[in-house]
């Protein structure tokens, strides 16, 4: 008798949109509330299955244009979320996400997505990978030209509005005015796009969702008495001075120890000085802050940056927590200094060329891919000054230098605005 081979299991089930109705009648209005949502629902019925391309405002992005489709989407999904022990089981139980590893290929990504599409299921990706920390497209979307090609379904390229300003990444305080909304930017079936190239539809998508919060229309007004508070987390240097974390944040004020200018964020996004004819947004401010960072960094050999926080292990489905620990970066590398059990010790040491990558993920927490070991994770205590987004455009900046290790601070070669950041 032949073997035969083990029947492949099925990823869309039936349960999923049964959780997605139920998780809808019990929180679907709060959530809406909580985000300022009042339009009405958007059927996707009619494009299924599809490919689903989205900027990347909020965190919760996920959760939010599933409420306003009410239709279950499989939605691409870092690795980090599986490691939560039993949460991550029920997550997966009920939605069924779609991992994607950083340090891996993502050749079973998109098996797994295949086989979605192929059971009827529609597909969520966010291509930015970070949700915005400034309020324009956060980083150069990956290219899934290819894979648009190969699933040859409806594209459909969604978009989010108003979510930016309401709730700011880098903001402490988020009790403010919302106004989040979504629409369907484009649909585009096959028939649309199969003569198209991948680099084509690649430009397409990024055209279709780089959506800057500062030229929504209409434009609404976003009150709060905290609005600027958490704002050094993104301008951890003064945009007058350009002094290195010497901001300080309260209620709509962002002011500086090193000059004493004081800053005024306003209901709209902008930051007013007396120093400029204008106000100013923060995606320029953000470009202008990593260009000004990028100089100190590089004539400031010795320079260090240091944060305390609770520092925790991430395994394939756990993860291992610490406690207090804290993270030096300088050109020397990172070093984190811990307490194993019985109060012993540990400092553990990596050199520049040994880190593949930092991220942020949601608001403080610093997540850390070094090339050979498991995937560490910081989270940093909301009064800290220096912020995961600083050690994020830091290790950027250190690559950079270290590829000239005999070059002079003038002859170093500067990385552009673009390269800096999420």
């Amino acid at each position: 008798m032949r073997n035969r081979k083990p029947k492949k299991q099925r990823i869309v089930k039936k349960r999923h949109q049964r959780y997605v109705n139920l998780a809808n009648f019990l929180l679907g209005r709060l959530i809406r509330r909580s985000y300022g949502v009042k339009q009405a629902k958007i059927d996707i019925k009619q494009y299924e299955p599809c490919l689903i391309v989205s900027n990347h405002i909020l965190t919760f992005d996920p959760i939010l244009m599933t409420s306003i489709f009410g239709h279950q989407i499989y939605y691409v999904a870092s690795e980090l979320i599986f490691s939560l022990g039993w949460k991550s089981r029920l997550l997966t139980h009920c939605f069924a996400p779609i991992p994607k590893t950083k340090s891996m290929a993502d050749v079973t990504t998109v098996k797994n997505i295949m086989q979605i599409v192929k059971e009827g299921g529609s597909v969520g990706v966010y291509v930015e990978g970070n949700a915005t920390m400034t309020g324009g497209l956060s980083s150069m979307p990956a290219a899934i030209g290819k894979l648009v090609l190969r699933l040859k379904i409806p594209l459909v390229i969604f978009n989010f509005e108003g979510g930016y300003l309401s709730l700011p990444r880098w903001a402490t305080y988020t009790k403010r005015e919302k106004h989040v909304r979504g629409k369907i930017r484009k649909v585009l079936y096959y028939e649309d796009y199969k003569d198209m190239t991948a680099d084509e539809i690649n430009e397409l998508i990024i055209e279709n969702i780089n959506i800057n919060a500062y030229e929504e229309s209409p434009q609404y007004t976003y009150r709060g008495k905290r609005n600027a508070e958490g704002l050094h987390r993104l301008l951890f240097t003064c945009p007058i001075c350009h002094g290195v974390n010497t901001a300080k944040t309260a209620y709509n004020n962002y002011s500086c120890a090193k000059c004493g200018e004081i800053l005024t964020y306003d209901e709209h996004g902008y930051l007013h000085s007396t120093k400029w004819d204008k106000p100013k947004n923060l995606i320029e401010l953000d470009k202008a802050n990593n260009l000004a960072y990028q100089e100190h960094i590089i004539n400031n050999p010795n320079f260090s940056v240091s944060v305390p926080g609770n520092f925790t292990e991430v395994f394939r489905k756990r993860r291992k927590h610490f406690g207090p620990a804290t993270l030096t970066l300088s050109r020397e590398g990172l070093t984190i200094k811990f307490k194993r059990k019985m109060k012993r010790h540990v400092t553990q040491h990596f050199t520049i060329d040994e880190l593949d990558t930092m991220a942020m993920q949601q608001k403080e927490v610093l997540v850390i891919y070094p090339r050979h070991e498991q995937t560490k994770m910081l989270k940093i205590p909301k009064t800290e000054i220096v912020s995961s987004y600083q050690f994020v455009v830091t290790l950027q900046i250190l690559k950079n230098i270290l590829q000239y290790p005999d070059a002079k601070p003038d002859e170093v070669p500067r990385l552009s605005a673009q390269d800096l950041g999420l």
